[in-house]
């Protein structure tokens, strides 16, 4: 019999040790005892996985190998060593070797009554659930006072002692038999059909159908139809995949998507289940081979794209149209980024089309707002393009006098517009704005970005001119269906169609550099796997550092204070990676201090699409008390902090009508999210006012006032200027809000071109940077829409200025060859 002794101890000398020394010596002739140490093994830390380092591997492999285990451990502070408890978390964390096996637990101690209250502790611990090992009940060998137990040869000296080891060892040796009987796999048979379950979704549950031979799981179908979640979709496709592949339930669920994985699983679970089989001998089966590999991997392109969201495909997508190949490596199981995570409205001026919808109350006002601002306190870059959009607005409010008129705009009002809701001073009066040749290209290129997108395979609802909160105006290009992911799946179809490669559930740890030309990435793939890409550029379209609060209130400069628990409603991928790599090379950073709160987020999530988000000209936000405070259609930051200052949590209401504005919802998500108390529904305003434990006197009064400043196209409280809808149709809605981080406005310096440039202002050869990773553009604030024509037309620009730059590289080579 081949057993497994593990010292629960890394000191250097060790009574436990010397127990298993000697069960080792004593015992030779009945079993095979290999000795474990725990010198190397590292301290548990979830956040950086070692299941798969050589020490981690090395016991998995051994202890899966073995019949049996013995673990011997001092006591310490009437718990077992932390070195013993690292390797135990390690074994259950990810991997699970213990499951199902037979343990032995011994232990040594000065103290004369052993071990006992540490053996205690361990036995819990192997019982408990990810671990679940068969630890033999009784018998447990306490060798106290085991300063004077052992001779200079390492055995034990008293009889008696060795007369009760044998007993336990014995006993052990049968007991290890018996369970392992236990572990032999069970054959498995099934009343063949096909079971129909559900599986949860994005938008309500999905039905799934699980077809099923006498012995195998022989499809798992799932209907996705109107579910396009990206990081669900791709759930959807992984799990069944991993299951039919190992015929296993024993399936890693993906990062994020914890809820929909284990949905998938339960429900083959529980078709198993009705066709008379116990799905618990699929759970403890191996894991699909794929699910397992570990080989390292190696590619070679002309570019790689590090981030798959919208800035890292467009990016792709325009290399493959300059005719040179592409690698995106995406760290996230999905593609997309935050630009899944989007309402999908992205800015560009388009006068053409925008003057053939009437202008709503109050934009007029807005114009000549604008208008009347002092040219002294415009920044000299700016100022000759404020004072042409001076004379335009001076010429349509002409044209328009007496009239309702059509919504006005233009490429200077968007660019205007963007550097003044992007100006701003920060808590040490340290003023900053958009660096004016990149705002002029977002502004310039936005509309041939939406051609462009056009041109990809991107659908465009025509029929409305939308605003996102914090855009400041109507000049919104929404996708026909899908939301953000409309984007991305264009982009992806594109990518791969045409001949690109995306590699997701790697993170890129590390930039090669040769000879000073940044020339491909490493990073850490599936299983601990390293992935090398070598190529002839870079570019970083990683994102921001929205996830990464430590990060955030490092930089921080601008709010007042960043809570620790701050939700966020970027994906959890969106950790500053991007920036961190290029600071590596030298790159230089820009306007990190500034991040963006967004107002209107899901108070327990941060997710932006629960409730009904509407647009802004029909926001109502009402504080606990029942009443506004907060001029609605401002922009983020300024939403952000009046919310604070009121408290944080606060509601948008809604009527029936303003309810068919919603961009981001179903009536069957509204139904689901009013039964499960997350958005609030009633037939009378006083009704809704006690269900948010509002006075309903104050309540109907803020409506009542709203309702005649919607009439007069002015809002004498906070200074309301554009409305849409009353609210006066039942039923009546409450969406309940909170600030939570949206967007990171700094990272790293670019110029025009994209390339990444140092302290100096110096670009670092073969490395450009598209979207959130890069500064310099939103400045202090970002409006709302700018982000999908940011991502959009820089990460265009990267992949045609990477491809000239390979060219220019080549051509100097073959003219120095010459």
């Amino acid at each position: 019999m081949k057993l497994i002794g593990i010292v629960g101890t890394n000191a250097q000398e060790s009574y436990n040790r010397m127990l298993l020394q000697f069960m080792q010596k004593h015992f030779k002739h009945k079993a095979e005892i290999e000795i474990l140490e725990l010198t190397d093994v590292p301290m548990f830390n979830e956040s950086d996985d070692q299941s798969n380092s050589d020490i981690i591997q090395h016991f998995n492999n051994k202890i899966i190998e073995a019949d049996g285990v013995i673990i011997a451990t001092p006591e310490h502070n009437h718990s077992i060593p932390s070195a013993l408890k690292s390797i135990l978390e390690w074994l259950s964390f990810n991997l699970h070797p213990f499951d199902g096996k037979p343990v032995m637990i011994v232990g040594a101690s000065y103290d004369v009554q052993g071990s006992s209250r540490a053996q205690l502790h361990l036995r819990q611990i192997l019982d408990a659930p990810g671990v679940n090992a068969t630890v033999m009940p009784g018998y447990e060998f306490l060798l106290g006072q085991a300063h004077h137990a052992f001779d200079e040869q390492g055995n034990i000296k008293s009889e008696r002692t060795i007369d009760f080891l044998e007993s336990c060892f014995w006993r052990f040796l049968r007991f290890t038999q018996v369970a392992n009987l236990l572990n032999v796999p069970e054959e498995i048979t099934y009343e063949p059909g096909q079971y129909c379950v559900t599986a949860p979704g994005h938008n309500g549950d999905l039905p799934m159908v699980v077809t099923l031979s006498m012995d195998r799981i022989e499809s798992i179908d799932i209907d996705t139809e109107g579910e396009s979640e990206g990081i669900a979709d791709v759930v959807f496709k992984r799990i069944p995949s991993q299951i039919l592949e190992g015929q296993t339930l024993n399936v890693d669920i993906l990062s994020g998507a914890s809820v929909t994985s284990n949905g998938v699983i339960d429900g083959v679970a529980k078709a198993i289940k009705m066709a008379g089989a116990n799905p618990d001998v699929l759970r403890k089966r191996p894991k699909a081979p794929s699910a397992v590999d570990t080989s390292d991997a190696q590619y070679t392109t002309d570019v790689v794209v590090v981030g798959a969201g919208g800035a890292g495909l467009s990016a792709a997508a325009s290399i493959l149209q300059e005719g040179k190949k592409v690698i995106v490596v995406e760290k996230f199981p999905a593609i997309g980024g935050n630009t899944v995570r989007t309402g999908g409205p992205m800015n560009a001026a388009n006068p053409q089309w925008q003057n053939t919808f009437d202008a709503i109350a109050g934009e007029s006002h807005t114009l000549q707002e604008i208008s009347a601002i002092d040219e002294s306190t415009i920044d000299s870059e700016y100022l000759d393009d404020f004072k042409e959009l001076k004379q335009q607005i001076t010429n349509y409010l002409a044209e328009n006098t007496g009239k309702t008129g059509y919504l006005f705009d233009s490429a200077l009002l968007h660019r205007i517009q963007t550097y003044l809701g992007g100006k701003r001073t920060d808590q040490s009066g340290n003023i900053i704005y958009g660096q004016y040749d990149l705002v002029k290209i977002l502004t310039d290129e936005a509309l041939e970005s939406v051609k462009w997108l056009e041109d990809v395979g991107v659908e465009f609802d025509k029929h409305d001119v939308t605003m996102p909160v914090g855009a400041l105006w109507r000049r919104g290009h929404k996708p026909l269906k899908s939301e953000g992911y409309a984007y991305v799946s264009a982009l992806q179809k594109y990518v791969e169609d045409h001949g690109g490669v995306i590699i997701t559930d790697t993170a890129v740890k590390e930039l090669i550099v040769e000879d000073g030309h940044v020339s491909g990435v490493i990073g850490t793939g599936l299983n601990g796997k390293k992935i090398t890409v070598k190529a002839n550029a870079v570019i970083l379209a990683s994102g921001g550092f929205g996830a990464n609060t430590k990060m955030l209130k490092e930089y921080n400069t601008y709010w007042t204070e960043i809570d620790d628990d701050i939700k966020t409603s970027n994906s959890p991928a969106i950790t500053g990676d991007g920036i961190i790599l290029g600071q590596s090379v030298g790159a230089d950073l820009v306007g990190m201090g500034f991040s963006q709160m967004m107002p209107v987020s899901d108070p327990d999530t941060g997710a932006l699409f629960s409730g009904l988000q509407v647009p802004p000209q029909n926001f109502i936000m009402v504080n606990k008390q029942g009443k506004r405070f907060v001029n609605e259609y401002g922009s983020r930051d300024k939403l952000t902090q009046a919310a604070i200052d009121n408290g944080g949590l606060f509601y948008l209401i809604a009527d029936e009508q303003i309810k068919k504005t919603a961009y981001n919802t179903s009536q069957e998500k509204i139904d689901k999210q009013i039964a499960a108390g997350t958005l609030f529904c009633a037939n009378t305003l006083e009704e809704l006012a006690e269900k948010l434990a509002m006075d309903p006197t104050v309540f109907k009064q803020t409506i009542a006032d709203y309702n005649t400043y919607v009439d007069a196209g002015h809002d004498p409280e906070f200074g309301k200027d554009v409305f849409d809808l009353k609210v006066e149709i039942p039923p009546f809605y409450a969406t309940p809000r909170k600030p939570a981080v949206h967007h990171t406005m700094g990272g790293l310096r670019i110029d025009t071109q994209t390339h990444v440039l140092d302290s100096k202002g110096q670009k670092i050869s073969g490395l450009y940077a598209a979207g959130e990773v890069a500064g310099g553009i939103h400045a202090g604030n970002r409006l709302g829409g700018n982000s999908l024509t940011d991502i959009f037309t820089f990460g265009r620009i990267a992949g045609k200025t990477a491809s000239h730059d390979i060219n220019l590289r080549k051509d100097s080579n073959h003219g120095s060859n010459k």
